[in-house]
């Protein structure tokens, strides 16, 4: 049995993982300063990135219930790194609480998913016989 709302959660859970990852390796890239000097490409997928976080990001953590967890310091990120250049340019403090602003989204993002897939397997573990029984049943209790 399939639930549209559980699996939208989870697409979307994914897709803000996915774009926490591409921030994070350009991050991690502008943080070694072995590094070359850092591209317009490089700049240009940052900004990218960034711009999609910025316009979703609010919306999924509301959809997925960890929005007054996670909006304050998902936003200490996106404006603590405002592009690749200017994450070089932080200060050793700037850079640990970015780093860890960073890594708490990144966890409780994949926290999420994983309750979210527990769900799933659970959801599809059940008879949908018996589940739409059981609605019909719980209906017709709360009526009388």
């Amino acid at each position: 049995m399939k639930d549209r709302s559980l699996e939208t959660q989870l697409r979307l859970v994914r897709l803000q993982i996915d774009s926490w990852k591409k921030l994070h390796d350009l991050i991690t890239y502008a943080l070694d300063k072995a590094k070359p000097i850092i591209s317009a490409e490089q700049e240009r997928q940052f900004t990218e990135v960034r711009a999609n976080l910025l316009q979703e990001t609010e919306h999924s953590f509301e959809k997925l219930g960890v929005l007054a967890d996670l909006s304050g310091r998902a936003m200490n990120v996106l404006q603590r790194g405002v592009s690749v250049r200017g994450v070089r340019e932080l200060t050793n403090d700037d850079v640990r609480r970015l780093e860890a602003d960073w890594n708490s989204v990144f966890t409780k993002l994949g926290l999420v998913q994983g309750q979210l897939k527990s769900r799933r397997k659970a959801l599809a573990a059940q008879n949908p016989v018996t589940v739409l029984l059981s609605k019909a049943f719980h209906r017709q209790t709360a009526s009388h």
